[in-house]
This record gives C-alpha cells, sequence and structure tokens, in this order.
C-alpha cells in the first residue's frame, strides 16, 4: 500500500494536513531571514544555532503531522490541533527571541504568522487568553533579558516599541477573529436551518397531501432501490397494487368529501395493521434480512409492538402509499409467494372487518389486488404492468380478492 501525504479518501483529514503542512512551510519563510541575521551578526548564535532552530521546528512540525494524518487527533475537541501549535511556535518564537539582538523583530513577526492561524478557528476567548500568554511570555523575556540598570537606553526603549506593536496586533487579531467565528457560527446555523428546510422539502415533495402517505413517485424510488439490491444479493421482493372496490359509488353518492375520508381512514388502517406485522422486517428496507416466517405473516399482538413499529419512520410508512386517485402501492421486501398473498389477505380481511366512520355515515369497502414478484432482468415499469394485469383480473373476477401477476413471457 502506497502511503499517501495528503490522503484522498478522507476530504476532512485531507484539509488539516494541508493546514498542517502550512505550518511547515510558515517556519521555512524565516530560515532565510535569520541565515542574514547571523550573516551580520545581528544575534547570539552563530549557524550552528540556526540548525538547532530548525531542527527544533521540524521536531516540532513532524510530531503535530503524525498526530493529525494517523487520525488520532480526532479524538480531540480540535482534531487540527491549531491552538497547541500555536502555543509551540509562539514558544519556540519567544525562546528565539532571547537569542536575537538588532533582528528581534523577527519574534514579532514569527508570533503574529502563528497567531494568524487561529483567525478562521479561535473563539474570543481563546484568541484573548493565548494573545495575553504570548504578551506576557514577551515581557519576561525582556524583563530577563535587559536587567534594571539596562532599561534606559535607546535599545530597550526600541523593544517597547515592539511590545506595543505586538500587544496592539494581537487585540486586533482577537478582534477580528472573534468577528470571524461569529460569521462562522451564522453561516453554520443558516445551513443547518437550509438543509432542514431543504429535507421538509423533499418531503413534502414525497408525500401525498390528502392521505399523508408516500406518493407514486417515492414508491418508484423505494422499487427501484429494491431491484438493484435484488440483482446484487439475488434476494426476492413483490410488489402489490391495491385498488378499493366501487368507490366511484362513494363519490357519486355520497360526495368528493366522503371519498376523501374513505381514503384517509383506509390509509390508515392499513398502515396500522402493518406496523403490528413484521411484514418489512424490523430493519427496513435497508436493513439486513430476516428470514421470511418473521418477513412475512407473523402477527403481534397490541402489547408486543415496539416503539420502532409504531413511530412515524416505521417500515410501512416507507413501503406503502397512494399510487394515484384509490389506487395504493405496497412494496414487500424479501418476499416470497405464500407470505405475500398471506400479508395482503390479512389487510383485506381488516379492510372489510369494519366499516369507515365518515361524515356520511359508516361506509363498508373492500380492495382488489394484484401482486407480482420481481423476475431479474425486468423492469419496474414491466413489474408494475404484471401487477396491474394482475388486478385487472381480481376484478374481472368478482373484486375482493387477490391475484398473482404471470412471470414474463406468459408463463405460469
Amino acid at each position: 500500500m502506497i502511503f499517501e501525504l495528503i490522503p484522498r479518501d478522507n476530504r476532512l483529514l485531507a484539509t488539516r494536513v494541508k493546514r498542517q503542512l502550512l505550518g511547515w512551510v510558515s517556519y521555512l519563510m524565516f530560515v532565510g531571514p535569520l541565515a542574514y541575521s547571523v550573516h551580520n551578526g545581528w544575534t547570539l548564535f552563530d549557524y550552528r544555532g540556526l540548525g538547532w532552530f530548525v531542527v527544533a521546528a521540524v521536531a516540532i512540525n513532524l510530531v503535530f503531522f503524525v498526530l493529525i494524518r494517523s487520525g488520532y487527533s480526532a479524538r480531540f475537541a480540535d482534531p487540527s490541533l491549531v491552538a497547541m501549535q500555536v502555543a509551540c511556535a509562539g514558544g519556540l518564537a519567544l525562546v528565539l527571541g532571547f537569542y536575537l539582538n538588532q533582528a528581534r523583530v523577527l519574534t514579532v513577526m514569527l508570533l503574529f504568522t502563528a497567531f494568524f492561524f487561529g483567525v478562521f478557528s479561535f473563539s474570543r476567548r481563546q484568541y484573548l487568553a493565548l494573545s495575553a500568554a504570548a504578551a506576557l511570555g514577551y515581557a519576561a523575556m525582556l524583563a530577563v533579558k535587559y536587567a534594571p540598570g539596562m532599561r534606559d537606553g535607546n535599545t530597550f526603549r526600541l523593544e517597547l516599541l515592539y511590545f506595543m506593536v505586538l500587544v496592539i496586533v494581537l487585540l486586533w487579531l482577537s478582534l477580528i477573529g472573534s468577528y470571524i467565528a461569529l460569521l462562522r457560527a451564522s453561516l453554520a446555523s443558516k445551513k443547518e436551518a437550509l438543509a432542514s428546510a431543504l429535507a421538509r422539502l423533499k418531503e413534502l415533495a414525497s408525500r401525498d397531501e390528502l392521505t399523508g402517505l408516500h406518493n407514486r413517485r417515492h414508491l418508484i424510488e423505494i422499487l427501484e432501490q429494491q431491484k438493484e439490491r435484488a440483482d446484487r444479493y439475488r434476494e426476492p421482493f413483490a410488489m402489490c397494487i391495491l385498488d378499493l372496490d366501487h368507490f366511484k359509488r362513494i363519490n357519486d353518492s355520497h360526495g368528493h368529501g366522503a371519498g376523501d375520508e374513505v381514503l384517509r381512514a383506509f390509509a390508515a388502517r392499513i398502515r396500522g395493521q402493518m406496523r403490528r406485522m413484521d411484514i418489512i422486517g424490523r430493519n427496513g428496507i435497508h436493513g439486513a434480512r430476516a428470514p421470511d416466517a418473521q418477513v412475512m405473516g407473523a402477527q403481534t399482538t397490541d402489547a408486543q409492538v415496539t416503539d420502532a413499529q409504531v413511530t412515524p419512520e416505521a417500515p410501512a410508512d416507507t413501503t406503502f402509499g397512494r399510487y394515484g386517485g384509490e389506487e395504493f402501492l405496497l412494496v414487500l421486501p424479501y418476499a416470497a409467494d405464500a407470505a405475500a398473498r398471506t400479508c395482503v389477505e390479512r389487510l383485506r380481511a381488516a379492510t372489510a372487518a369494519q366499516p369507515f366512520l365518515t361524515a356520511a355515515g359508516p361506509l363498508r369497502m373492500t380492495f382488489s389486488a394484484g401482486i407480482a414478484h420481481y423476475v431479474p432482468g425486468e423492469s419496474i415499469a414491466q413489474m408494475l404492468d404484471r401487477a396491474d394485469e394482475a388486478l385487472y383480473r381480481a376484478k374481472s373476477a368478482g373484486r375482493d380478492r387477490v391475484e398473482f401477476a404471470t412471470p414474463p413471457g406468459g408463463g405460469g
């Protein structure tokens, strides 16, 4: 396996590694000015001391690189370790500053460079805390560097000027950083609200307004997912088109309002029945396959119904919906022939068992159904045509019954 300096399979980790590599570049930028200072005698160390500075910078960055690239840093609140890197860079800059004379301005520039890395990461409190630590560290360095008797000359006054500039710029960076932090928080909140709104719009677009069930578009997507799964894993599934018998009479005799009430009540009853049977498997269409004895036909009592089966996210809400008009579509993952019939027959019996209560009075309804099992190689459109043909035969045979579709080619 070839090691990748910047991983291509983890975008977030790649971003962290790139930021850390910028730290290497920041250190290397100062090697040239430091070498120039050594050459002109503005430092208390020679080129060997410069070499030790480079070694220390490489060692610090190597530790952070290993922590970030290995993914170990992901367990921390700050996976990029920005605060720790800035603190280490600041400490190294202050140690270096002690050994600089006329070139001490490089210490200030090193601190500025390190703190710029926190502009997009630190909160105001973090920035102020690190700024205070840097200012105190610089003041301590000056106190050690200049004894009380050495603080009257222009050199020390110039050092005080550097110190004032350092404090002013760090405070400015704190304000800018906190402002950017507020912008980040605002953008994150707006992004979350937008994602929630888009999810809501997607949900509304997939729902039938009258019954609250999923609509034809969503059901076709579910069928396509089932087809892909069946082709990949060779697992069976079936679909069933349910059509309310003599529904037109309800509209003609009692009005469309009563018809709408029947559709809503029918949808609620079927969904309620499905939640009391393990017809889809406890993990829904994306879960692991359940045995056929559990998948279809296994009935539970009300006391045995789990919370997962009665919540709005139950499998019944995903695989049962309104196909159009008085037609409904039921998707049956993992269903074999007998299991599919058992399920639909139970739903048919539950529909006919009790009338639906409407403003026009109690109305008894039945439905006819056509079941089609998926045959590898056929399209969803072909499968729907076969289910529709089976539904037509059920209607022609007297209604209130379930028929199976013939396989493609007309075989038995």
